[in-house]
């Protein structure tokens, strides 16, 4: 088998486990048996445990940006449009993979995790930023957009996610207290707010860029703590 192909069998196999069974209660060993390949050869690709988490997020990411990659090819309109349809397409994304999404939350919710959060944000840049800067530098030449340079808004667009963390966990942590409403409004204010900074950053109208999906978020935030709760329902 290619190294290629051999990397790829690794991260499919560490994938379908860490869905299974969770991020903590994976080995190495686990990952070893489950893509039939020796030590030595798991670590000619990898150097730990976080480097396959690394990589299975910038491959999830590939995979969802070849699927936005042909939405934008069919849609119609300027920069604008497209960077609108961008945007909403990261929305669906992670309304119709809740799977990924709930075991990168359990990942990213355990304390001391900042370092993988970080790893796991750079992969998810690298991939985002350069589309992003495309077609933010397309709607500084057909007018649509204005701005000094696309390069810098697009990292600052992407930025924004990693402060939007916090806010996020702080959402599940009211939702898993079983107040959904209240999680849906507390991270819907936060990403309005995205919204009208990017608004800003890009010289648009206040309310052009819609980050402001109430009901994806609910559905998103309560498919996440759906487990928790069914969990703490059977110790009771």
């Amino acid at each position: 088998m290619a190294p290629d192909d051999r990397r790829a069998a690794i991260l499919a196999s560490a994938h379908t486990l860490f869905m299974e069974r969770g991020w903590e209660a994976v080995t190495i060993a686990d990952v070893l048996a489950a893509a039939d390949i020796s030590k030595g050869g798991f670590y000619h690709h990898f150097g730990a445990k976080e480097d396959l988490l690394a990589g299975i997020v910038a491959r999830m990411t590939e995979q969802s940006l070849a699927d936005a990659d042909a939405m934008l090819c069919q849609t119609a309109g300027d920069a604008l449009a497209k960077l609108k349809a961008f945007l909403a397409d990261s929305v669906r994304w992670k309304a119709e993979n809740i799977g990924e999404m709930r075991y990168l939350t359990d990942v990213l919710s355990k304390p001391g995790n900042d370092i993988l959060f970080r790893r796991m944000f750079d992969a998810i840049a690298a991939a985002v930023v350069p589309i992003l800067e495309d077609i933010i530098a397309e709607g500084a030449t057909d007018g649509s957009l204005d701005v000094a340079d696309p390069g810098l808004a697009a990292e600052m667009i992407v930025g924004l996610s990693h402060g939007r963390r916090q806010v996020f966990d702080e959402a599940l942590a009211i939702a898993v207290a079983g107040d959904l409403d209240r999680a849906t409004d507390h991270l819907e204010a936060r990403m309005r707010a995205e919204g009208l900074t990017c608004d800003r950053l890009l010289g648009l109208p206040r309310g052009t860029i819609p980050l402001s999906h109430p009901d994806a978020y609910r559905r998103i935030l309560a498919s996440l703590v759906a487990p928790a709760l069914q969990t703490e329902d059977h110790d009771a």
